[in-house]
């Protein structure tokens, strides 16, 4: 290769002024695609869809687009660039923005589905579940036993586990793992400070003890789930304030003798809802919950309050012990049977194996046998 000649120009000599200057017109433009994608659709509060769909777009952009990341990043190197690291700053926080602006929409609907629990007397039969009956025994005055029936709250009330479950389906379904994780922490700490804010305002009026008894256990119920161990302190003076208020409605006998019961059935609730509202529940609180145990039996159902006494189902028959013995004694039986004859046959074939064994070694035998195969016309009819 000979010796190349240089030109009458040198065609590189600006390529570092090029470079510089695309960058700072993609840096440029991106800035004014994002104020321009706020300023048109930020405002439009009914179309909340589209804030999670441009944040979306925000999280793509510079993944999917790695010449736009060259460009913004001209000649500098990439872990050295400023300009990269300014525009992905931007880029990032107005996505966290439109992720807020989307959640903060959702929870807006939380809120209002929310608000149909009220404490009159029409909304009872749409806000209480169907209660457990417990037997529990009690020592009179004159020292006999006697038995009594309380009702106990094995669920939350229906407007609460509806609006959670409304919204943690909404979240599920926009794949939450993919959101920034500052997004799913405060999301937890907005809805519980919803659901304490109207209780606050329900435990203001007179209420009846068995609605004052629902609203204790829905108290109970979200802090199991809700409150990790970084919020506690933020919500125990509220919360313990809100739990005394709601007990002044309970006879003090009543709620002794309920709270045990209550406080059981509160986790066995918690254990069963932790899945469906796993977008919701702070990880340290998911590990504790699923160590739950509940006990249930083989026909009990976790989710719907049945009959105490369900229908059975299709099972295998259970055999005692005594039948069982019965049953191996007759199957070795006839494997006995089935063996004899096999065993009376093999034992025959021997015994001609071993007659004709010790025949064969006879002289005398050997003698006969050469003397009639010598002869051709022994054993022919004439």
């Amino acid at each position: 290769r000979g010796e190349e000649g240089e030109g009458p120009f040198d065609k590189y000599s600006d390529s570092e002024e090029i470079i510089e200057e695309c960058s700072s017109i993609s840096r440029q433009q991106i800035v004014e695609l994002v104020a321009s994608l706020r300023s048109q659709h930020v405002g439009d509060r009914e179309n909340t869809e589209l804030a999670l769909l441009l944040a979306r777009l925000y999280q793509a952009l510079f993944p999917l687009t790695p010449n736009l990341v060259l460009s913004v990043r001209g000649g500098q190197k990439e872990k050295d660039s400023c300009s990269l690291a300014e525009v992905s700053a931007l880029v990032k926080k107005e996505a966290e923005d439109m992720f807020n602006i989307w959640i903060s929409s959702k929870l807006s609907q939380f809120s209002t589905s929310l608000f149909s629990l009220t404490s009159t007397a029409g909304s009872f039969l749409t806000s209480l579940p169907a209660w457990d009956k417990v037997t529990i025994s009690e020592t009179g005055d004159s020292g006999q036993e006697i038995n009594s029936i309380i009702s106990i709250p094995p669920s939350p009330s229906l407007p609460l586990i509806t609006s959670l479950l409304s919204l943690a389906s909404t979240i599920h379904r926009s794949h939450p793992s993919s959101f920034p994780q500052s997004l799913l922490s405060p999301t937890s700490i907005n809805v519980f400070q919803t659901i304490l804010s109207h209780y606050s305002s329900l435990s203001s009026q007179t209420l009846t003890q068995n609605f004052a008894l629902q609203l204790l256990f829905d108290l109970h119920f979200t802090q199991t789930l809700l409150v990790s161990r970084d919020t506690k302190e933020q919500f125990s003076t509220t919360l313990s304030t809100l739990l005394s208020s709601l007990e002044t409605n309970i006879d003090p006998f009543d709620l002794s003798v309920f709270s045990p019961h209550l406080h059981s059935r509160v986790k066995k609730a918690a254990a069963r809802c932790v899945s469906g509202l796993g977008c919701l529940v702070p990880a340290d609180r998911v590990a504790i919950i699923s160590s739950y145990k509940i006990s249930t039996t083989q026909d009990s159902h976790n989710i719907l309050c049945v009959e105490p006494q369900p229908c059975p189902r299709f099972q295998l028959l259970p055999l005692s012990t005594a039948c069982l013995s019965k049953v191996s004694a007759k199957a070795a039986l006839s494997s006995a049977h089935l063996q004899l004859p096999l065993l009376a046959g093999q034992a025959a074939v021997d015994a001609k194996k071993t007659a004709a064994g010790k025949t064969d070694k006879s002289p005398a035998h050997q003698t006969a046998a050469s003397f009639f195969g010598s002869m051709p016309w022994f054993g022919t009819n004439s």
